[in-house]
């Protein structure tokens, strides 16, 4: 990977400066996991903060957020639980550098070379998933891709970055299916752990990761979508505002997580 730029005539993005973040306020409630329903950050892993994690201290940026969506989450679990008894080794796949994660397809991207306001195409393990067939129907945006994701006991996908958000072209949403109570994912400096039947977003162009420390699996369907007003309108506005902020910030992320001394020896 090569250093990000996006500032003006291409310089580089300058990595956070920790000496002046350092007399910036910390959020409340440092050691406590965000849930929602609870106003309490967690910004620290293990007690260390990393670089790249200081960069949202003190920004007022929000991260994450629930959105107003509501899936059959009773059915989804149902229908799971027998397509993962019954599919084949073959349709289905490993991804993440420890090999811990596995992922179900239900929808395909398009072909590279398309248009990118063309939708993904359905797989034929959708029509074994209706009420995720039924909850897709009722999105008003195009659905690039979507497929359900499974993280092992004791998984962990390492830090990275993705060009995912409200306020970019491109966002994720997941819904947890099976999540152990232990699992989180760290955006920032925030800690977030939604709970299942819950539909959530984040600006996931800020470094994240996500670790599974239970002895349980951890189910998510994820689905990714072209952002427009539709799904922007189901989020907190704070989600998607400050988009030239958000992009600043975010590339000083990025830049401190790949100048980051230990990222060659943490992901070899």
């Amino acid at each position: 990977m090569t250093r990000q730029t996006g500032g003006r005539q291409g310089q580089p993005l300058p990595v956070c400066d920790l000496r002046s973040l350092s007399a910036m306020p910390q959020p409340v409630g440092l050691l406590r996991l965000k849930l929602i329903g609870d106003d309490q950050r967690s910004t620290r892993r293990n007690g260390t903060m990393l670089p790249w994690q200081t960069c949202t201290i003190g920004s007022g940026l929000m991260l994450h957020a629930s959105l107003e969506l509501t899936p059959d989450i009773t059915a989804m679990r149902s229908e799971f639980a027998a397509l993962d008894a019954s599919l084949s080794a073959e349709h289905r796949t490993c991804f993440g550098g420890d090999g811990s994660w596995t992922a179900i397809s239900l929808m395909d991207r398009s072909a590279p070379g398309r248009s990118t306001d063309r939708g993904g195409s359905p797989t034929p393990t959708l029509n074994t998933m209706p009420s995720v067939r039924t909850f897709l129907e009722g999105f008003d945006c195009t659905i690039v891709a979507c497929h359900i994701s499974r993280q092992a006991p004791g998984g962990t996908l390492k830090w990275h970055y993705d060009n995912q958000a409200l306020h970019l072209t491109e966002a994720r949403l997941l819904l947890p299916i099976q999540v152990p109570p232990e699992a989180r994912t760290y955006i920032g400096h925030e800690i977030v752990a939604y709970p299942e039947g819950v539909v959530w977003t984040g600006d996931f162009s800020f470094p994240h990761m996500v670790e599974n420390p239970s002895s349980h699996q951890r189910i998510v369907l994820l689905i990714d979508i072209l952002s427009n007003d539709w799904i922007r309108g189901r989020a907190p506005t704070a989600l998607s505002e400050n988009a030239h902020r958000r992009a600043a910030l975010s590339g000083a992320a990025q830049n401190a997580w790949l100048e980051w001394p230990g990222r060659q020896a943490a992901y070899t």
